[in-house]
């Protein structure tokens, strides 16, 4: 009796589940209720952590540092003082940081603009759902969107991630639209992003397959790749004359390549020791392009030596980079294990266990997005081999390239959206089935 009783009680809950995801009425309120929750989350976390510093240590830091540096000596980002770094680092978002210190005087703003762009993004997914499966699916789309932990906490502090992926969805948004004008505008925010984050090309390319998925016109191209490249040869001159460097985009291949191409490389971020293959001698001495080829040089030579672990290590890193999505939270989190793997924080075992939990707590709708995502794969397997598939080239382009240097969490935020869209399909394509069967 027990038994048929829990039986019927899961089928009861089985059919109002059901009930919601097929009438597309009941599913738009559910989504614009949840809308309405998820706006007020980020706003009540921009209030809480407003003027919040950056942790030592992260990127986050080193943009708001450099960009505090450039605005106090009335320069823009890279000039004259940047020769002799490291590597050029994010230019086009510590140029946003710099405007925004010129416009009011404090980067402690930067989380309004994410916001809205996070709203934007939200859009753009439903818009891509719709436009390419179905309205329900973008619905389902915007719903994963928003309950997806990331896409929450991602509006805190100074991040590139927010403008890098606004600037390409929109882009693909304009492409898909097929008209001339859109296009070529979606050119210049490629060209904007690839400022930003030296992964443009990787949207910019399955924007070329869609293209040839859809057999569009020849000029078309020409209104993609002639912009992109043309504001690419403005950013580059503009740098050059400030620099004597052509450079369009930042110029830390080298030190990731070395990073993840030596004898003791993890798959993640290392920190050399004196005496190790990632230290150059005289660093001071060598502008970023010296040490950048220095870094390559020696990245290749390992690697040739070492095809068979780099290609392992290059394996380790997909989990690595997929393991969970907790990386944005404000809390001490994906920073603080990379640190410990690198030595440089003397963090004990159980704090790594209690940060590893929290995230994986927080992860478990992002873990059951790649169970749906998985499942589309499998029940849609007929029909991916279609102009559907622009997103899968995103998502297997972006995860192999970012692969090849070190990998973790916060770098497959770019990549997740077309593993969002392809989980709302495979939500939509049983349903079908469903009713399918119904009607006999």
């Amino acid at each position: 009796m027990n038994y048929q009783k829990e039986m019927s009680q899961f089928i009861n809950i089985k059919q109002k589940i059901q009930s919601v995801f097929e009438d597309e009425k009941l599913l738009l309120k559910i989504a614009l209720a949840l809308f309405a929750v998820w706006v007020v989350a980020q706003i009540v976390l921009i209030v809480c952590f407003w003027g919040h510093p950056p942790l030592p240590g992260t990127d986050i830091e080193g943009y708001v540092s450099i960009a505090r540096r450039c605005f106090d000596s009335g320069q823009w980002y890279p000039n004259a003082q940047d020769v002799y770094s490291w590597f050029i680092w994010a230019p086009g978002f510590i140029n946003y940081l710099i405007l925004q210190l010129h416009i009011f005087g404090t980067v402690n703003f930067n989380p309004i603009p994410n916001l809205f762009m996070n709203i934007a993004m939200l859009f753009e997914i439903y818009y891509l759902g719709k436009k390419f499966f179905s309205k329900r699916t973008g619905l389902i789309a915007a719903v994963i969107f928003m309950l997806l932990p990331s896409n929450l906490f991602v509006v805190l502090g100074q991040r590139t991630e927010n403008p890098f992926l606004f600037l390409c969805l929109s882009a693909l948004c304009l492409v898909f639209s097929g008209k001339l004008k859109y296009i070529i505008l979606a050119a210049i925010l490629f060209a904007l992003a690839n400022w930003i984050r030296p992964l443009a090309i990787i949207f910019l390319f399955a924007s070329v397959v869609y293209f040839v998925i859809v057999k569009t016109k020849i000029y078309n191209y020409f209104a993609l790749i002639i912009p992109y490249i043309l504001v690419i040869l403005v950013i580059g001159t503009a740098t050059e004359k400030k620099t004597g460097y052509f450079v369009y985009q930042s110029t830390t291949s080298g030190v990731n390549l070395m990073m993840t191409s030596h004898d003791k490389a993890t798959g993640t971020f290392y920190s050399f020791d004196d005496g190790e293959i990632g230290v150059i001698e005289n660093s001071h001495t060598l502008t970023f392009a010296e040490k950048d080829s220095i870094w390559k040089a020696r990245s290749i030579e390992w690697i040739k030596k070492h095809p068979v672990k780099f290609t392992l290590l290059f394996l380790k890193k997909i989990p690595i980079l997929y393991v969970n999505d907790g990386w944005a939270h404000p809390y001490k989190s994906s920073h603080s294990i990379g640190r410990f793997l690198a030595g440089k924080d003397a963090i004990s075992i159980d704090e790594i266990i209690g940060i590893l939990l929290k995230q994986a707590l927080s992860s478990i709708p992002y873990y059951l997005t790649f169970l749906l995502f998985f499942y589309s794969l499998i029940i849609n397997r007929k029909e991916i081999l279609s102009v559907k598939s622009v997103f899968l080239v995103i998502f297997i382009a972006g995860t192999a390239i970012t692969c090849i240097f070190p990998a973790i969490p916060r770098y497959h935020y770019p990549y997740i959206f077309p593993v969002i869209i392809y989980a709302a399909w495979g939500i939509d394509t049983k349903i079908k089935i469903i009713n399918k069967k119904e009607r006999g």
